[in-house]
């Protein structure tokens, strides 16, 4: 049935996609989303258009059908492109695009994805980006054959991950982590077993740590996702029973989700594990009964490793003619997947130099956007924090301190007659002073105490877990100390001082706090200058 232009027949039909997804009937869903966006680019409604192709790609994902993510990714690509607001779904885009493409071995077109990405990170510094972007590029390395320098780029991914507020990012840079720490125990595997061993404990560690988070995402397949890696890992250490629980589990909830994809990689961890139990007649039907249906699906990855091990089942049984077909089938696959790898490196220009040279900016990046984040909270003259980062960040401080009824004292301090000071001495004296007032200041201060410049010749000092009377000796002897600084040192007959007014708490909110200090500071002018005045709470 054609919805024609109705966008809300249109957006019914969405709705419908959803019950449909809920229900675990992805296939059908996936053909009425596919039918909502092909009615909603006839009628024109590209927000609606947008909606139902990340519905298909995301029930792609499901469904483990890279060939129709690429498919369905490049219809999508360019109308998510066209909206600004939704530059993050176009970065998840990008990056699913890189996944798919790596499975089918389609190098080029991860790279390319892949590059795209990263060099959106740079271009708007994301610490979010940053991470998920870097963890693409790091699969992709994995797949064609370098799990070395994908293992680098993940735990540089981990680390941008650590400073975003999203389990979520956190939690696929973990499971990444984990599937590449078990490519490379693939590679190095009768190989180099002590680096294998290594790897493979990794794996388990960062799959542990992803496992951890599966309570805050809402997505039964990423617990599949997660669960399936963890008990290939745990296979691979010889922790038999603890991966056979784990394998079955997750293999039934892969299937009961529809999610091909997993179901095939868990099936044939569970069979490798027939194997490892000594069962290779069972492992070797069970790997066989698998090979058609991936390699139609063309799911590079998983018959690479199919192949791998109905080579070990058959040499197991000393059936050497499987055996050497399975081995040849696998010799041949890598030989291919090694070609694509160098083909698209050497059309793209990626190198190792080049995927750097894109690291390296992207971190560059974030280092200058967080450099003028700090720059807008300081005081460009004296280094000290300003107004904003005060407002910012003192009420938070301030509430902590009043849950567990904590002392805190704040202080506004005026230098007495600085405009005198500009008009004798200059202006060019005056922000000496002003720079050797902050110095003396933060020398007599804890490293934990709070010290802003919040206007022209004002400050604020705040000290916190300091009882009322120290923290009228702390702010006198400051007082004291910039009486008695040698400021002839500056200028002949240059003299310096202070009025400071002092609340303490109760209240702990910042704005009448301070209010209360500014009004014993206007006492503290009014009655002579160079003085201390306290005011009392109401």
């Amino acid at each position: 049935m054609s919805t024609g232009g109705d966008p809300q027949a249109l957006r019914a039909r969405l709705a419908e996609v959803t019950r449909l997804g809920q229900a675990g009937d992805l296939a059908p869903a996936r053909e009425q989303a596919r039918a909502a966006f092909r009615d909603a680019i006839a009628a024109d409604e590209a927000e609606v258009a947008v909606e139902a192709g990340l519905a298909c790609y995301a029930l792609d994902l499901k469904l483990g059908d890279h060939v129709a993510m690429l498919e369905d990714g490049a219809l999508l690509k360019p109308r998510l492109q066209a909206l600004p607001a939704r530059r993050r779904e176009y970065g998840d885009l990008l990056r699913r695009i890189v996944i798919s493409a790596c499975e089918l071995a389609r190098f080029d077109v991860a790279l390319a994805h892949a590059n795209e990405a990263c060099e959106s990170a740079r271009l708007h510094p994301d610490d979010r980006e940053l991470a998920l972007s870097l963890t693409a590029l790091g699969a992709c390395f994995e797949r064609m054959g370098d799990a070395w320098q994908g293992e680098r780029l993940m735990n540089e991914a981990y680390a941008a991950a650590q400073r975003v507020d999203e389990p979520y990012v956190r939690m696929v840079v973990l499971n990444n982590l984990c599937a590449v720490c078990i490519g490379r125990f693939h590679r190095l595997r009768e190989v180099d077993e002590t680096d294998a061993r290594a790897s493979i404990e990794r794996a388990i560690a960062h799959a542990l740590a992803a496992q951890a988070m599966l309570p805050l995402m809402p997505d039964p397949l990423f617990a599949v996702f997660v669960d399936g890696n963890l008990g290939e890992a745990l296979l691979y250490a010889g922790l038999l029973d603890e991966a056979a629980a784990m394998l079955h589990d997750a293999l039934a909830r892969s299937r009961k989700g529809g999610y091909h994809a997993q179901t095939w990689r868990i099936a044939c961890s569970i069979a490798e594990l027939e194997l490892a139990l000594g069962h290779p007649e069972q492992a070797l039907a069970e790997l066989e009964a698998l090979l058609d249906t991936v390699a139609a699906a063309e799911q590079r990855a998983t018959l690479i490793r199919l192949h791998q091990a109905i080579y070990r089942a058959a040499r197991t049984l000393g059936e050497n003619e499987r055996a050497l077909a399975a081995l040849e089938a696998y010799e041949r696959l890598e030989r291919e997947r090694a070609t694509r790898q160098l083909r698209a490196q050497s059309e793209l220009f990626v190198t190792r130099a080049e995927t750097e040279r894109v690291r390296q900016e992207a971190l560059a990046a974030r280092e200058r956007a967080q450099r003028f984040r700090d720059e807008a909270r300081r005081d460009a003259l004296t280094g000290l924090s300003n107004r904003r980062e005060l407002q910012e960040q003192l009420p938070a401080q301030l509430l902590v301190a009043a849950t567990q009824l904590r002392p805190v004292s704040l202080a506004v301090v005026d230098l007495d007659h600085f405009k005198r000071i500009n008009d004798r001495h200059g202006h060019a004296l005056g922000d000496r002073v002003l720079v050797a007032i902050a110095r003396l200041l933060r020398g007599g201060l804890r490293q934990a105490d709070v010290l802003a410049r919040v206007g022209g010749e004002e400050f604020v000092v705040v000290l916190f877990d300091t009882s009322p009377e120290l923290a009228h000796e702390v702010l006198e002897r400051l007082r004291h100390h910039v009486d008695e600084h040698d400021w002839a040192e500056l200028a002949p007959g240059l003299a310096v001082t202070l009025s400071i007014g002092l609340a303490h708490a109760p209240s702990y909110e910042l704005d009448p706090l301070f209010e209360r200090a500014d009004r014993a500071l206007y006492r503290a002018k009014a009655e002579g200058r160079n003085r201390l005045v306290v005011d009392a709470p109401a």
